[in-house]
């Protein structure tokens, strides 16, 4: 199939080192934070593919030559070489990254010429099979040669453009619409419009003009109807953006008392942990101290009962010297010294002995009872702070919680407003579209017959919203099934709504889904187009409809994994990508990843600095 592939864009100069990217053959991602080069690079490839002007951005100033490196359909590798002013192209038959040049091997102009092979658009389409093609161009059915500035838009898609409520199709001028829907039928259908006749009758057109007109003027009228009180669109937006002032300021009051309401419901809890702590602790405190209470009632008891032998026994005699109570013996017979179960002396010193024992347990245990005691009227002191803390806490997150849903009706309020003004707005937006498109009907540039013209097969519409669905449904957008193709608008229908209706994240994210499919349909069809496609920040600005306002300003992680490895399995071609975005996964092997730092470490930007930003790295002239 023919097809082009982008090898590397480089800008040389007098003096200064080159500036250059180069291009992998299947998925080139170009990452960085802003203002770091990356949508001008978007800029200077439309530029090297015949667009009238390259943007002026300070760090170029002493750059003078573009150089785009290209590889044929038939793996030629040639270099187009232009003035950063403009004008006309050189080309080498080489692949060109440094100067200086030398005579280019040929020439051409940049502007279209359809009689002549010399200029850089025919050169072009003429690689990718799409020379000598004719689209419409009016209503009359009158036709001009097919350019490769019809072309670029459909596969070099800047910021600007990505976010943009025209029609991924279209560029936005009514005078070229009817020709850009035609281009579109070409890449669908792989038809152009040679066999249109020219039509001759304009009477037949005022009718229908006029029969529009009156539709348009009905539908004016109830729109103005429904804008009879409401205040003019500048004193809207004048309202809308002070409504946006408070709207931020407060989401952040709401912000900061969430955080707050989350420190205070840990802090309470860790205080309810802590007071049943020390509940815990009392209670098993009082239960030792019930058990010490019945030790030393039973010492007291022992106590008593030795008082009771030892005052028996003496009453009996039992400890004093005399006949001996237990065997009878007179004290000339007794033997002091041999053991006897009854020796009345060892009794008494036994009875002492325990008596002794007993209350040295008795007083260690009321030390030990005066400790506990002690701790139990700490643990008390402890837990009525706690308990107090606690119902501090409580109150505070009563007073967070009143504060919050206060601020969160404000908030909720404010959103309604501002929801009824861009409603209003929208309601402007469709009264000024309705005039244009009066405008344009009286003008004949887009009458009955050229829709029918240029519109494409039923079977085209619903392949190429196949192709659509299954690159959404690969990246995650939600209910992928319901988006289309809508001919009649050339637009994108998601979720029932354009395109142009949806926040512009979404609208982004649906032009990067169109302009992909497109170069995936084709080339399966065998189609012919350019083989490569050039997307600025697809993904950053995608929000889904059910993230949380008051979230991180992250695109979600899965939409951007899907769109990753999507590009890098499915896409044909060859895919660039810039993006302000990490890629969460790791990159297939396949892929070439640019990285811009604008730090002192690594690559600074796309153009050479020496460290400071905006200082451009020269080369020695002498060198």
């Amino acid at each position: 199939m023919l097809q082009l592939r982008l090898l590397h864009l480089t800008f040389i100069g007098k003096n200064v080192e080159p500036a250059s990217v180069a291009f992998g053959p299947a998925v080139t991602l170009v990452r960085g934070p802003s203002d770091t080069g990356k949508s001008f690079i978007v800029d200077a490839i439309d530029f090297m593919l015949g667009a009238n002007a390259l943007k002026e951005i300070p760090e170029r100033e002493d750059y003078s030559t573009v150089l785009l490196g290209l590889e044929l359909p038939d793996t030629t590798v040639v270099t187009l070489s232009r003035s950063v002013d403009g004008g006309n192209f050189g080309v080498y038959y080489s692949d060109v990254r440094e100067g200086p040049l030398g005579v280019p091997d040929d020439t051409l102009a940049a502007k279209h010429n359809p009689v002549a092979l010399g200029n850089v658009s025919r050169y072009l389409l003429n690689a990718i099979g799409l020379d000598g093609r004719k689209v419409r161009k009016n209503a009359r059915n009158e036709t001009d040669s097919l350019s490769f500035r019809n072309v670029a838009h459909l596969c070099v898609v800047d910021e600007t453009q990505m976010q943009a409520e025209v029609p991924p199709a279209l560029t936005g001028s009514y005078v070229t619409k009817t020709k850009e829907m035609s281009v579109l039928k070409v890449f669908l259908q792989d038809e152009d419009d040679s066999s249109l006749i020219p039509v001759e009758s304009k009477s037949e057109l005022a009718k229908l003009s006029n029969a529009k007109v009156d539709v348009v003027d009905r539908l004016l009228r109830e729109l103005e109807a429904q804008l009879s009180d409401t205040p003019v669109a500048s004193d809207l937006r004048d309202q809308l953006a002070r409504l946006n002032v408070s709207i931020d300021q407060q989401s952040g009051s709401v912000s900061q008392l969430v955080e707050r309401r989350a420190t205070v419901t840990k802090q309470l809890g860790d205080q309810q942990r802590q007071f049943a702590a020390y509940e815990a602790e009392w209670g098993d405190a009082n239960a030792l101290k019930n058990r010490f209470d019945i030790l030393s009632e039973r010492y007291a008891s022992d106590l008593a009962r030795l008082a009771t032998v030892r005052e028996t026994g003496m009453l009996l005699g039992y400890f004093t010297a005399g006949t001996c109570v237990f065997c009878g013996a007179e004290p000339a017979n007794q033997h002091k010294n041999t053991a006897c179960e009854g020796d009345t002396t060892s009794f008494g010193a036994a009875v002492d002995e325990q008596a002794r024992r007993t209350r040295v347990l008795a007083d260690d245990l009321q030390a030990t009872i005066a400790d506990v005691n002690d701790r139990r009227q700490e643990l008390r002191q402890l837990a009525r702070r706690s308990d107090a803390s606690r119902k501090e806490l409580e109150a505070s997150l009563v007073e967070l919680e009143e504060s919050l849903a206060s601020d969160n009706s404000e908030l909720k309020d404010l959103v309604g407003k501002r929801a009824s003004i861009e409603r209003f707005l929208s309601l402007y937006d469709q009264v000024e579209a309705l005039e244009k498109m009066k405008r344009i009907v009286v003008d004949e540039s887009t009458a009955e017959t050229a829709a029918v013209a240029a519109s494409v097969s039923l079977r085209a519409q619903r392949e190429f919203s196949a192709e659509l669905a299954k690159r959404l449904a690969a990246w995650g957008f939600p209910t992928p099934n319901d988006v289309r193709y809508d001919a009649s608008s050339q637009d994108v229908v998601a979720g029932d709504q354009l395109r142009s209706s949806h926040g512009k994240g979404v609208r982004a994210i649906l032009h990067a889904a169109f302009t992909l499919s497109l170069a995936k349909y084709c080339t399966d069809r065998e189609i012919p187009h350019p083989g490569f496609v050039v997307l600025d920040t697809p993904v950053l600005t995608y929000r889904p409809p059910d993230q949380d306002p008051l979230a991180d300003g992250e695109p979600p992680r899965h939409v951007v994994d899907g769109f990753y490895r999507d590009i890098q399995r499915q896409a044909t071609g060859q895919v660039i990508v810039m993006e302000n975005t990490d890629p969460t996964e790791p990159l297939d092997d396949q892929t070439v990843e640019i990285v811009f730092t604008a730090k002192e470490h690594g690559r600074y930007g796309f153009f050479p600095v020496d460290g400071l930003r905006g200082a451009k790295r020269h080369s020695d002239p002498r060198a």
